[in-house]
């Protein structure tokens, strides 16, 4: 991982551990309200991928996760590349909140959310947080229905 201050600062403020914790916490709640499950570890790979990308954010709509990747198929294209290369930026994410403790690992490993209120977004920029926090909650509540890491890796195209 680049110490901090040897990332350029538009890197620093992107990938930043509380912004990429928040959208991996929220993900993590939606996940475990929509299946009464905890988060699996594995899982959280596969967030910052989807979401820190506005074209595939922006073509996030719909009830399942399946039927949004089969209509949406340029959202796959990289998608393998971009995982690895966040990979040590969910780690840092995940380390933060666990810090904080706005999330626990369990006995199996498995991520749960802390409770926690977020403050609404007011955002009036070109950069509305509220997406990402919105997109996340999607995102959660699909993992949540398909319930397999295997069969969601499978729909990435990727394998853990």
């Amino acid at each position: 991982m680049t110490s901090w201050e040897s990332r350029p600062t538009e890197v620093a403020n992107l990938f930043n551990p509380a912004f990429c914790g928040e959208i991996i916490r929220v993900c993590v709640k939606s996940y475990t309200k929509e299946s009464s499950k905890p988060f699996p570890y594995l899982l959280s790979f596969l967030i910052l991928p989807t979401l820190l990308y506005k074209d595939v954010r922006q073509t996030m709509q719909g009830s399942y996760l399946n039927t949004w990747l089969q209509q949406n198929i340029e959202v796959r294209i990289n998608f393998a590349q971009r995982t690895r290369s966040l990979v040590p930026i969910t780690q840092e994410s995940i380390a933060f909140l666990l810090q904080l403790g706005l999330l626990n690992l369990n006995e199996d490993g498995d991520l749960e959310a802390n409770k926690f209120r977020r403050s609404p977004s007011k955002s009036q920029n070109e950069f509305p947080i509220s997406d990402f926090y919105e997109k996340s909650e999607l995102l959660g509540k699909w993992f949540g229905r398909v319930g397999d890491i295997r069969s969601i890796y499978i729909m990435w195209g990727i394998q853990p």
